[in-house]
């Protein structure tokens, strides 16, 4: 097989095998799913079975009458090794080829599923194929038409054939292979009439004619073969003949193909139709066929069964439950939800009265401490020469615009909005890690505090969900609220607090007396005893050489700043602490209490022990189950639970949650300190998670170990 068709294969293979593990979940039921099949049909006796072996190099039962009474499904794979597996719920089992005699093997299997009876099922026998000798390949054998009943078949055996047949071939995934013995009329064939009732355009069937060493006319080979003629059958597809070992020779498959390959080389029709004679034609007409079907119809089955899954859930939702039985079990699940909001929630916000552990608000707090103290740290920027030499840039650039004796406003509002830029930064850092810690704490370990009732048990999963989305959410809800109060800040510097004149009176106030050659005086000035702030001195020692405009800016933008930050920081305090601690019991006991209005259908399923509808949604259920799992095969497998959140297996809560933390800041801010404590002119600031910063300003990354933050990028609004 050349290199193209096993690179193809390859790439083909790997949405083979989950179709094919789709498969055995729908095929034998109704879901209404399409699957992309090859699908043999054709009368009893017509030549199926041997056509099938020839294909596989797999021995199967055949003879008389109806041999195949279940759909055999063969799943075949190109491999340096030959093996030979049955498939069952996706489980594999390795078949022993040398010591199992497969005939009676199938024959047993089938037994075990249409029972000792000659009636027909839907339920599939499933083997795998892996040989070097074969292509990728998916293929299903049903069983022969039957119009007779004989002996102790059932009298609808005609019936239930044809419509297992139409099952089948009816799926638009479907290629339907036609199969008929060169020996009979193919307007007697009924697969065919079958099969133009599914495919009335013939895009879809191919015409294999078996026993080709039977045909008692080989110009009527040929023309079929070629279709060259109005009064021959014409198939899209076309036809191919292959000749195969009958049911009474003893010869192994692989002579049986290289017999056929002799006989075809003698054949007529070699010279003019040899693209359509042999099994190796079929074969690989057959796998490309395939695999357009498979690339066409993987996309399609996938939204399918999202469909179909939708529908379910949808059907479900709206079974009415036994009323007289509903009032109880909302009257316990209420119970349980409140106990669980207050002796489980509750519970771990709790003051400790042992002294040895940390409560919740106690943990809070040295969060907002630690943030507190970051952003003072960050404020020894506004003291270095580069800071000033910046704003002297910037001054000089508004020169000209308004008097000389008034400070340029714009100037201020810039940098003001950089030093929030850099607030938020901590802000957003704080905030989720603050909603890590609080999830963590009421999410872990919950179950020993269930106390064995199994009743809270089984609602423990859903608490667990509401509870994450909750606090999802109202981190979204604080978020959003700082962040618009950020950008209220940076719309225009204004403030109703004495502080701001205070301090910027005072430092002129102290430079003015410098100025005078009064020293001693500036130095024991009350002002330099009596300041607000320890680090008003190390702004005026640093300002002290530079001009009075830049020293008047850099007054402004320090005194303002610290007008700034203490209010943000209070209101973000009182923001964090309601979110994480003050408004998460209620919060939680009123989401809880809104469940069973929102799933109405929920409390029944859970704690109901019996409905009389318990039929009809089990049924659903199991369907609704079968579509998960192949929605899981197909590349789905996720169930949403809230923005940032997904529950896998079972109750696992997996959150996406930042790497940043504020210990983790607090290091790269010193390391990044450190580094740069040589340059004058490249900001300190590393910045993370700038995405969500409204009207941020470009602040540029000096160190590369800082792979935590991301680069900042503007956003308008």
């Amino acid at each position: 097989m050349n290199t193209f068709t096993d690179a193809y294969d390859e790439k083909i293979r790997p949405l083979m095998d989950k179709i094919d593990q789709a498969r055995s979940l729908l095929s034998s039921n109704d879901d209404g799913i399409t699957l992309p099949n090859v699908v043999v049909v054709g009368d009893q006796s017509s030549g199926k079975s041997t056509l099938l072996e020839a294909l596989s190099l797999v021995e199967l039962p055949k003879g008389s009458g109806i041999v195949t009474r279940c759909p055999l499904v063969l799943r075949l794979r190109k491999s340096n090794v030959r093996r030979l597996y049955r498939l069952n719920d996706n489980n594999k089992t390795l078949l022993d080829e040398e010591n199992t005699n497969i005939l009676k093997y199938i024959e047993e299997e089938t037994r075990k599923l249409a029972g000792n009876e000659k009636n027909v099922v839907k339920d599939l026998i499933e083997l795998q194929v892996d040989d070097p000798n074969v292509r990728d390949l998916t293929v299903v054998d049903l069983p022969g038409i039957a119009r007779n009943p004989i002996a102790d078949q059932p009298k609808d055996i005609h019936k239930q054939t044809t419509d297992l047949i139409r099952h089948f071939i009816r799926q638009e995934g479907s290629v339907i292979l036609c199969v008929f013995p060169a020996n009979v009329d193919i307007a007697t064939v009924e697969s065919f009439t079958i099969a133009r009732e599914c495919d009335p355009t013939g895009e879809r069937t191919i015409g294999v004619i078996t026993k080709s060493d039977l045909a008692v006319n080989h110009d009527i080979l040929i023309q079929q073969l070629l279709m060259d003629r109005p009064d021959v059958l014409h198939l899209k597809l076309g036809f191919i003949a292959v000749r195969n070992r009958s049911t009474e020779e003893r010869i192994s498959l692989k002579d049986a193909r290289k017999r056929e390959k002799e006989f075809f080389s003698q054949h007529p029709a070699s010279s003019i139709a040899g693209h359509c004679l042999g099994i190796h034609s079929l074969i690989n007409r057959l796998a490309d066929l395939y695999s357009d079907r498979v690339k066409e119809t993987f996309p399609k089955m996938r939204a399918e069964v999202q469909k179909k899954l939708k529908d379910v859930r949808e059907q479900l939702s709206k079974f009415p439950p036994d009323l007289e039985s509903t009032s109880a079990r909302l009257a316990k699940y209420y119970e349980l939800a409140d106990w669980y909001a207050e002796n489980i929630i509750g519970m771990r916000f709790k003051s400790s009265d042992d002294g040895e552990h940390n409560s919740m608000v106690n943990k809070l707090h040295h969060k907002l401490k630690q943030a507190h103290e970051i952003v003072e740290r960050k404020e020894a920027d506004l003291l270095s020469s580069a800071y000033c030499l910046k704003v002297k840039r910037a001054m000089s650039a508004c020169f000209g615009e308004q008097l000389p004796n008034f400070l340029p406003h714009p100037v201020l509002k810039q940098f003001i909005c950089k030093k929030l830029d850099e607030l938020w930064i901590v802000i957003d850092v704080l905030i989720k890690d603050s909603f890590r810690m609080t999830r963590q704490l009421l999410l872990e370990n919950d179950n020993d505090a269930c106390k064995g009732d199994i009743l809270l048990l089984k609602l423990l999963p859903t608490f667990r969900q509401v509870t994450y989305t909750y606090l999802t959410k109202k981190q979204q809800t604080i978020c959003d609220q700082l962040r618009e109060l950020l950008r209220i800040e940076k719309l225009e510097p204004y403030t109703l607090n004495d502080d701001y004149v205070t301090k910027v009176n005072k430092f002129k106030e102290h430079i003015a007396k410098r100025k005078s050659g009064n020293k001693g005086e500036a130095k024991h000035s009350p002002w330099t005893h009596n300041y607000d702030d320890d680090d008003d001195e190390s702004v005026y020692d640093a300002i002290s050489n530079d001009d009075q405009a830049v020293q008047d800016m850099i007054i402004s933008i320090y005194s303002y700043w610290k007008v700034v930050f203490k209010r943000y920081m209070d209101y973000a305090a009182l923001c964090v602490r309601a979110g994480c601690v003050l408004d998460t019991c209620s919060g939680i006991r009123e989401c809880l209490r809104q469940t069973p209005v929102q799933q109405p259908t929920y409390v029944d399923a859970v704690l109901a022990e019996d409905t009389h509808i318990r039929a009809q949604r089990e049924q659903l259920q199991q369907k609704n189950v079968r579509l998960e799992k192949v929605d899981a095969i197909l590349g789905g497998g996720r169930i949403p639970i809230g923005d940032d959140v997904t529950l896998v297996s079972g109750s696992t809560l997996l959150e996406n949650a930042p790497l940043m933390t504020l210990d983790k800041l607090a290091e790269s801010m010193t390391l990044s300190r450190q580094i740069n404590t040589t340059s004058a002119l490249t900001p300190t600031w590393a910045t993370c998670n700038r995405e969500s910063i409204p009207n941020a300003a470009p602040i540029a990354l000096t160190n590369p170990a800082l792979s935590a933050f991301t680069t900042i990028k503007k956003t308008h609004k």
